[in-house]
């Protein structure tokens, strides 16, 4: 497949599978369009053009030409220039794929939030409330990105001529999703039966051996479940406040 290909499967099945659903997205992107098409020429200018098709500004491609036949990558969940360097000395990858945004992405990792203000009306927050609660997180994790090298790593990269892309929230929606539907069709009765049913999903069973498995943090485990609420995706933790 060609990196262009990749990325835009990425972004189809992120809208697939976001829990706002398809009509709410698409909503979202007619907005982007229409906030686009007001600016002046020169502010045009400063426009991420990305925005028009793609409603997640945490995935990117962040360098390496959209043309490229990609054969093989290597995937991680953070990918920093240790990352970059060891995929240069095992040679033969096309493509170095990250999780966790960098770059432009990275920069841009605040806008996503806004889909928890759209998943706490989901489960009977008012949006007004929801957008309150939000508001001051997202300003302030906008301002901790701020200062921070966004670059290093994908000036790495480009330096030894490898494509690096990142896809944060469209996976974090299929996960979502996944265990939205995994906990719907297995109906667990107390906490202690959810974290049963999360230790048979193969990578889960591999961390138990790492020691580093899914846990009760909050609460125990003889008490019932009640509604779930699957927080997996909307860029980076949300509000205390919630």
């Amino acid at each position: 497949m060609k990196l262009k290909e990749i990325y835009r499967l990425a972004i189809e099945q992120g809208i697939k599978h976001d829990p706002r659903g398809q009509e709410k997205v698409k909503e979202l992107l007619q907005k982007i369009k229409e906030k686009f098409e007001e600016l002046k020429e020169e502010e045009k200018a400063d426009f991420d053009l990305e925005q028009l098709e793609n409603p997640y500004s945490d995935t990117r491609i962040l360098c390496g030409d959209e043309e490229l036949e990609v054969k093989r990558i290597l995937a991680g969940i953070d990918i920093e220039v240790g990352e970059i360097l060891l995929a240069d000395r095992l040679g033969g990858f096309d493509l170095v794929l990250a999780h966790h945004p960098e770059g432009k992405a990275l920069a841009a990792l605040a806008e996503v939030m806004h889909l928890q203000e759209d998943l706490l009306e989901k489960y009977g927050v008012p949006i007004n409330v929801a957008e309150g609660i939000l508001s001051a997180r997202i300003t302030e994790v906008k301002r901790s990105l701020l200062p921070l090298n966004h670059e290093k790593v994908v000036d790495a990269a480009r330096l030894l001529n490898l494509a690096l892309m990142c896809v944060h929230t469209p996976a974090d929606n299929m996960v979502s999703s996944f265990l939205d539907n995994l906990f719907t069709e297995e109906k667990p009765r107390t906490v202690g039966d959810l974290v049963k049913i999360l230790k048979k999903i193969p990578e889960c069973a591999h961390a138990v051996q790492l020691n580093n498995g899914p846990e009760v943090i909050s609460g125990n485990k003889e008490r019932r479940c009640g509604k779930i609420f699957v927080d997996m995706t909307g860029g980076a933790s949300g509000s205390e406040d919630a």
